[in-house]
């Protein structure tokens, strides 16, 4: 059964010689190139989730996830087999899942074997249905399903809707007047120490759920420790799969080096999707209204945790993430300083960062593939249209925090955040050159290179503990 969590194996692959097979042009092209079909099949398994909640057949999914009725009439039989097996998935996840609950919820006591035992059970039920390569993996690649479901809203309605905002938008990032009631599960074993979760309702009246972060303690509990408040990006589905990255390559290496990192689950992802939406797709498919409604709402849970970190004995308090995280990590550098000073970040990390989010809605090579940008020009959405809206897509022009406490980590060749558009950024807010690590890769082979080197991990923990003192 184990004591313990355990590094994932394709984390020790990725990070092993071997993975260095990964670590090139090529691979970044093929990983790109991918990128629909695994946003189609995370699509399939949300739509398949919420028809077997529903009480809906396979023939009630068919019209869900292909109202169009394009797919062909082969295709369309497979899928009764399919999804027969798919409910058995779900119902077994279901049932793991209300075990799970009781475990790290409940009243009793569990031991600690048996909580791992079932951490891994949960992970692996729940991915057969996030991600049911298994059983409906085959519609995946069938290009008549869209990868991303686009209901792009109206120009002139969203200018009108969030005119005050656009005016204000500091009345739309403000900190939270309150601070919620937090829940506190049973701690896991892991391979760097206890893992817990933590949650709250989320304090942004642009939502109205509850937000789960999953805490990593120091291997040798210190009340001062410093604390990191990491973001993933776009999509990921967190600890509803088994390998999820930012566990490995950020959260528990810092843990073991005497960090206390919080992974923050972004809104309408993991626990939060929505029903019929895989994690993260509200964000693309509204755009551009999706992304500022996330920055906001997730800028003020992040703060939310600043604060509880505070109380909870930290010295010394960073933000950082990758890709979508490092969007809300320079929302909250850049506007915190209106915040309470318990609620703002001590230093920032920014991976793969950019300026003028607009244009990376009509320009990058994400957004392209995934279909958003054909999207939101047809739905009549032009780039002076959508620089109207920078006031709420970008952050202000100066940081909030120090200059000097903000590193940052560019690729030269990235397509999806341009490096130009992150260079300005950092540029404009003043951050010293020698705080910027700059390597010659795109967008995935930054983040490959995340998970293979620590330079990233080291300049971070440094800050932090220059800052600490």
């Amino acid at each position: 059964m184990g004591d313990q969590l355990a590094t994932p194996l394709a984390h020790r692959l990725i990070t092993s010689p071997l993975g260095a097979l990964l670590d090139t042009s090529a691979f970044e092209r093929i990983k790109g190139r991918s990128l629909p079909r695994e946003m189609r099949l995370a699509r399939i398994g949300a739509v398949a989730e919420a028809t077997v909640a529903e009480g809906g057949d396979a023939r009630a999914f068919l019209d869900a996830v292909d109202p169009a009725g394009a797919l062909a009439p082969r295709d369309r039989e497979r899928v009764h087999k399919a999804f027969a097996r798919y409910v058995r998935h779900w119902a077994d996840h279901a049932a793991i899942l209300k075990a799970w609950e009781a475990a790290f919820w409940g009243d009793r006591d569990v031991a600690p074997e048996n909580l791992v035992d079932l951490e891994r059970r949960r992970r692996a039920a729940s991915e057969r249905c996030v991600t049911p390569g298994r059983t409906l993996g085959f519609l995946a690649r069938r290009g008549e399903i869209a990868p991303v479901a686009c209901d792009i809203p109206d120009p002139n309605a969203t200018r009108a809707r969030w005119s005050d905002a656009i005016a204000a938008p500091a009345a739309l990032f403000a900190a939270p007047e309150d601070l919620p009631d937090f829940q506190r599960s049973r701690a896991v074993p892991g391979p760097s120490g206890p893992e817990y979760l933590l949650c709250f309702r989320s304090p942004s009246p642009l939502m109205t759920d509850t937000v789960h972060a999953r805490i990593f303690e120091p291997t040798e509990d210190t009340e001062d420790a410093p604390v990191f408040i990491y973001a993933s990006g776009l999509g990921m589905a967190y600890d509803r799969i088994r390998y999820w990255p930012e566990e490995d390559y950020i959260a528990r290496p810092l843990a073991a080096r005497g960090c206390r990192v919080i992974l923050l689950e972004s809104p309408w992802h993991g626990r939060r999707a929505l029903p019929g939406r895989f994690s993260g797709e509200p964000y693309l498919a509204t755009a551009p209204v999706g992304l500022f409604r996330l920055y906001a709402a997730q800028a003020q849970e992040t703060a939310t945790l600043i604060a509880w970190a505070r109380h909870t004995g930290a010295t010394a308090v960073g933000v950082g993430g990758v890709s979508l995280g490092w969007i809300v990590s320079q929302h909250v550098a850049g506007r915190c300083e209106a915040w309470p000073e318990a609620m703002r970040p001590d230093m920032a990390f920014l991976g793969a960062t950019s300026a003028h989010i607009d244009e990376v809605v009509l320009g990058s090579e994400i957004t392209r593939l995934l279909g958003v940008e054909a999207a939101v020009r047809a739905a009549g959405w032009t780039a002076e249209r959508l620089q109207q809206l920078r006031p709420l897509l970008d952050p202000p022009l100066s940081p909030g925090i120090p200059p000097e406490n903000v590193v940052a980590l560019l690729g030269r060749r990235d397509r999806y955040t341009p490096y130009a558009l992150g260079q300005s950024l950092l540029d404009a807010w003043g951050v010293p050159p020698r705080n910027v690590l700059t390597w010659d890769r795109d967008h995935f082979g930054v983040l490959l290179g995340l998970f293979r080197r620590d330079d990233a991990q080291k300049r971070i923990l440094g800050k932090l503990n220059e800052i600490r003192g």
